[in-house]
């Protein structure tokens, strides 16, 4: 389940922001929703990493906020046929061109991981 190390590195990640925000003299109270962009190459199930997220985040500032993801489609160059665009995906394994049907493909994009922002409740 590799949907738990990206959550551990999500929670690390808006963590050390946060403390960063505090060092500046920030008191942030509470996280309420995090976006996300996941490209689809990555196979990250959305519902597991949304658990193990909420599991990991109980007890913190981000315990209950809401995950948004945007998926990235990757973009392929077909070094066969020369075809431009997106690839056919059958499932992490098969991946290949939809034109000529060959797997020697130079692949771009599609394996983004990035916390896009989040949105936080100051403390009064």
């Amino acid at each position: 389940m590799h949907e738990l190390s990206y959550a551990n590195a999500m929670l690390e990640a808006i963590l050390n922001s946060i403390k960063k925000e505090e060092e500046k003299g920030k008191k942030i109270k509470k996280v309420t929703e995090i976006n996300l962009e996941v490209g689809e190459l990555t196979f990250i199930n959305v519902e597991q990493l949304k658990f193990a997220f909420e599991v990991i985040a109980e007890g913190t500032v981000c315990e209950g906020a809401k995950i948004n993801v945007e998926f990235i489609k990757p973009k392929c160059k077909c070094l066969d046929c020369g075809y431009e665009g997106e690839p056919e995906i059958l499932d992490e394994f098969e991946v290949y061109c939809p034109k000529c049907k060959s797997i020697r493909l130079k692949l771009s994009g599609g394996k983004e991981f990035n916390i896009k922002n989040a949105t936080v409740e100051y403390e009064d």
